[in-house]
């Protein structure tokens, strides 16, 4: 088992502790992200989207993206269940960017992690990365269903 140190963790996790000084949703979403494992309860987990939903995050889609992506990844990672909930936080911006094809999302996510890891090798955490290289692939289904959310979006 990989344990991440604190530091580590503070270090990965830095937007999210920053903004936390100033907005409890996001003090919220830090202190029940650092709890977070494979045992953690599914309403432990339910509190913790909650809490990831309620950040509303004010950004250009870069920004956004960058900062829900070690998020995302993090939480999917441990509860790949609540993929229905947060994969929009890595789906809609590049979306938004005009990425609008399931191969070409999955390779352009894993592209944005080497371009992270090269710049800050805390930028996600080892079981992000694992589930960028090994979970994501798999998701081709949800990824279409997500964009196409977004087309529909786009269309209203």
């Amino acid at each position: 088992m990989n344990i991440i140190t604190n530091s580590d963790f503070d270090e990965t996790f830095s937007s999210l502790k920053r903004m936390g000084e100033r907005f409890l949703r996001a003090k919220n979403a830090f202190e029940l992200l650092k709890k977070l494992n494979k045992e953690t309860t599914n309403p432990e987990s339910d509190i913790l989207i909650s809490e990831i939903d309620k950040i509303q995050y004010q950004s250009n889609t870069n920004s956004y993206f960058y900062f829900y992506f070690p998020i995302v990844s993090h939480v999917l990672y441990y509860k790949p269940q609540y993929e229905k909930d947060i994969l929009k936080y890595l789906i809609g911006p590049n979306f938004a960017n005009g990425t609008s094809e399931v191969d070409e999302m999955i390779a352009m996510i894993k592209g944005a992690m080497n371009f992270k890891l090269q710049e800050n090798k805390l930028y996600l955490t080892k079981e992000s990365q694992f589930w960028v290289l090994n979970e994501l692939p798999k998701l081709k289904k949800e990824i279409q269903r997500e964009i196409d959310i977004c087309w529909k979006e786009l269309d209203e």
